[in-house]
């Protein structure tokens, strides 16, 4: 017999259960293995991490970190006693050898970094280059990549000096030192805090360490008001806005909704502006109806009861009017108002601009969920001040009303203008607006006549573009969103900032009907001028002059000058869009700029509306003008139009002829202002296809045609 569980196996079998399965667990525990006690080691001494270096990183975007962390130039060691051309001379030289050693360091990372087509070997050949292009193409795409080609050029370039963008890299992300007092005293508001305005120094410094140590979202609301933006009629806040409210005035909510037309952009784009506002007013009214003597009209009557009243009444013109009633029936009122104003605006697709008629305002760009906007949407927010007057006027059944609004306030806004590239703003928004009605009968109840609206806005802002791509934008445009602080200029994540001013003027006529709060009207003119400068941290300075009249035509000039403020040369553009152009005169255009502008084939190729956008540079502009010159001795074999051109070149010429006006420019703007003209564009086509047909050549510039749809 063998044995079970150490003993014999008959003997294991003839015991009760429970001493069996004594003798199992008592085995199993000799069997089980003796834990040795555990040895005591010393932990490894863990080397420091070698920092990464150009040469080491793994990545563009570690090669960027470590490259923008080489110690800036500096002339703080030198001996106080050199003269100042020694010491500049001195620290110019650390200045080139500082770019030197940067753009080496960018250009072997790039060199080292980029894919090659041996990388991609273990595949097939086909495969392999196409992959191996695929890779080159994400690398020449990466932020990263283009920052170290940058950094090459920029240190080539200009190897005296210090990129700017390094000097200001450790800008504070919030800073409240940077508010104003009028800022300062309202974020203190809303933290309860009254500083007095006659504040000493020491209160004043006080109220900037509150808002040192004050949440993102207090400083945000300082910055930029209209971040706060609420759309709810904000009943309980009356009592605490300073409105020049005075006894017996009201206090009204005023809401507004605006959808433009549909606009079509220089690139062909498609958008429309939609617009929400609330206006908080206290208003004072003062009427001008029947005056004292109106009211005399009832004691008038009893005149007749005293002896000889009728006779004193005829000799006397002012009871003689009494009695008979005032001959001009003339009432009218005048308001004054004052309050505040938070606006929406947005600029959005023609299919958010549908979702947004028919009441989904999720349609609305968010600026908080940047990648969800279209690109070529934004958002412009403002909070303003207002004060301003209306009056109206009423002889018979004539009417006139006007209103003038001033607005002095905050703002700030998103634009998308890229699949990466995002452009934020904040600052000063000054507002004028001016609208008048003439008509017959009385708005509100019943009227029929023209409104003519006038504006202009003044916005100085600050403005910086931010690539989201990388982590460095995403920071700086969500510190943008939580403090409404603008970042400090700092590739390839925020790729430029500087100051912006932008001044709007618009103007719009219209011919309508109203009866009670419903009305129908049509426009019959409207446009809108737009000029914008830009100055660069890099201390370049964009321009862009523009006006769009209605919404089918625009018109654009652009330039660019140097830090200097010189022009850059071949800056300037000239750019129009006329969109929704008829078939026939985008033929025309079409022909004038073929290869073979004799040949009339292109002639009525269109079927339906064209999108027709002209590019000019100076030089085409110009060469257009002397093209009108030329044209007339080419069409005048015999010289009769010779008093002609001599009086063109003297500049006496009296002629509203196109072509005559073409070749009287003087200078390229004269030359875009005619071919620009929305008035002209019949004529332009028209004279373009003739012209150049006779010249037997193409028209200068660049024409591109696109279906409007």
């Amino acid at each position: 017999m063998g044995d079970l569980y150490g003993i014999d196996s008959s003997t294991y079998g003839s015991l009760p259960s429970q001493d069996q399965q004594a003798i199992r667990e008592q085995y199993r525990a000799e069997q089980a293995p003796v834990e040795s006690p555990p040895e005591t080691r010393e932990a490894p001494e863990i080397a420091p991490a070698e920092p990464i270096t150009f040469a080491s990183a793994d990545t563009t975007a570690e090669a960027v970190e470590a490259i923008h962390g080489i110690d800036l130039p500096s002339s703080d060691d030198l001996p106080s006693g050199l003269g100042e051309p020694v010491r500049q001379a001195i620290y110019g030289g650390r200045v080139e050898a500082f770019n030197e050693r940067r753009a080496a360091q960018a250009q072997a990372a790039l060199d080292r970094l980029e894919p090659q087509r041996s990388d991609f070997d273990s595949l097939n050949g086909a495969t392999a280059s196409y992959e191996h292009g695929e890779a080159v193409t994400a690398f020449n795409n990466n932020p990263y990549t283009q920052q170290l080609r940058r950094i090459v050029e920029e240190s080539t370039t200009n190897p005296t000096q210090v990129p700017g963008y390094l000097l200001t890299a450790d800008t504070p992300a919030t800073d409240a030192t940077r508010l104003d007092i009028t800022q300062v005293r309202t974020a203190l508001g809303a933290l309860g805090i009254d500083l007095p305005a006659d504040a000493s120094p020491s209160q004043v410094q006080a109220g900037y360490d509150i808002l040192a140590t004050a949440p993102d979202g207090i400083l945000a609301w300082a910055i930029n008001p209209g971040q706060q933006v609420s759309f709810q009629t904000p009943v309980a806040g009356v009592a605490t806005l300073p409105l020049p409210v005075r006894g017996g005035a009201d206090i009204t909510v005023v809401g507004q909704v605006e959808m433009s037309g549909v606009q079509t952009d220089m690139d062909f784009t498609q958008t429309q502006t939609f617009e929400m506002q609330v206006d908080l007013q206290g208003t004072l009214t003062a009427a001008i109806g029947k005056t004292p003597l109106n009211r005399m009209y009832a004691w008038a009557e009893r005149l007749d009861a005293f002896p000889g009243a009728r006779q004193m009444i005829e000799q006397s013109p002012l009871l003689r009017n009494v009695f008979k009633g005032l001959p001009i029936p003339v009432s009218g009122s005048y308001t004054e108002f004052g309050g505040s104003r938070v606006t929406y605006e947005a600029v959005v697709t023609p299919e958010q601009g549908a979702r947004i008629s028919d009441g989904d305002l999720a349609a609305v760009p968010n600026p908080l969920d940047p990648m969800s906007m279209p690109i070529g949407t934004g958002t412009l927010m403002r909070g303003q001040t207002l004060a301003g007057s209306h009056f109206e006027a009423n002889y018979k059944l004539l009417h006139v009303t006007g209103t003038h609004v001033e607005l002095d306030g905050q703002g700030f806004g998103v634009h998308r203008v890229d699949a990466n590239t995002f452009e934020i703003v904040a600052g000063d928004v000054e507002t004028v607006e001016n609208a008048l009605f003439v008509g017959l009968g009385y708005r509100g109840v019943a009227a029929i006549g023209l409104t003519a609206d006038r504006s202009s806005e003044m916005r100085d802002l600050s403005i910086a573009r931010i690539d989201l791509r990388t982590e460095e934008g995403q920071a700086a445009y969500q510190a943008f969103m939580s403090s409404g602080q603008m970042p400090a200029w700092s590739p390839p994540g925020v790729l430029q900032t500087g100051t912006t001013q932008v001044y709007d003027a618009d103007h719009a006529t219209r011919f309508g009907i109203e009866v009670g709060g419903f009305g129908w009207g049509t426009e019959l003119n409207s446009s809108e001028t737009n000029i914008v400068s830009t100055s660069w941290a890099d201390g370049t300075t964009d321009y862009t002059n523009s006006e769009r009249m209605g919404d089918n035509h625009l018109a654009e000039w652009s330039w660019q000058t140097d830090a200097n403020g010189v022009e850059v040369p071949g800056s300037a553009r000239y750019r129009m869009m006329l969109s929704s152009y008829d078939p026939a005169l985008a033929s025309y255009m079409t022909n004038a700029y073929s290869s073979d502008p004799l040949n009339s084939s292109s002639y009525g190729d269109f079927d339906g509306n064209q999108n027709v956008r002209l590019e000019f540079s100076e030089a085409d502009l110009m060469q257009i003008q002397a093209d009108a010159r030329e044209a007339f001795l080419a069409n005048d074999p015999q010289g009769f139009n010779q008093n002609l051109l001599d009086q063109i070149e003297a500049g006496t010429a009296a002629s509203n002829d196109l072509q005559v006006q073409l070749a009287m420019a003087q200078t390229p703007a004269d030359v875009c202002r005619l071919v620009g003209n929305h008035f002209l564009q019949q004529q332009v086509a028209v004279l373009f296809a003739g012209m150049y047909a006779g010249l037997g050549r193409s028209a200068p510039g660049t024409l591109t045609v696109r279906d409007a749809g």
